[in-house]
């Protein structure tokens, strides 16, 4: 019963926060200096990494789980556009398991979720949005599988205009 009064103020609140654009929040940065140097990738490593994403590209932030085993570096054009693609390269310590989707998308985050879990927060532009606030919006979670390759635990959103 208690949910059925509620559930009218979260779906409002919902459509007030997809209406403004909503940006997820961050969880601020983190420094792989967090993690023993065995558990960071290297800097050779990371450099190879970006470097067959192809020409271009460059670091914009980084972070890890709370275990130090999954890391991420999340990397840009430089292009200062609310839209300008990103891409996102996972690592377990220091072997690279690549991106998680192949091509580069707009307005995605990466923040930690638990001890072992990164979540990627994709969003995209919907109708009439502008540049600067997409209403598109999902999450995926993101974990190293037992094979120890990057495992997806949600399906990846496919953008809807």
């Amino acid at each position: 019963m208690r949910f059925m009064r509620i559930a009218p103020a979260l779906a409002a609140l919902t459509i007030l926060l997809a209406s403004c654009g909503w940006s997820p929040p961050n969880s601020g940065p983190q420094s792989s200096s967090d993690c023993p140097v065995e558990d960071t990738p290297t800097a050779e490593t990371v450099k190879t990494a970006i470097q067959a994403v192809g020409e271009g590209w460059t670091e914009v932030s980084r972070g890890h789980t709370g275990d130090c085993r999954l890391h991420w570096v999340t990397i840009g054009t430089g292009d200062d556009a609310p839209d300008s693609a990103v891409q996102v390269l996972f690592f377990d310590r220091d072997n690279p398991l690549g991106p998680p989707t192949p091509r580069p998308r707009p307005y995605t985050t990466v923040v930690p979720l638990g001890e072992n879990i990164a979540t990627v927060t994709y969003q995209w532009r919907k109708g009439e949005d502008k540049p600067c606030c997409p209403t598109g919006i999902g999450q995926v979670r993101f974990q190293i599988g037992e094979d120890g390759a990057l495992e997806s635990l949600d399906p990846i959103p496919t953008p809807t205009p």
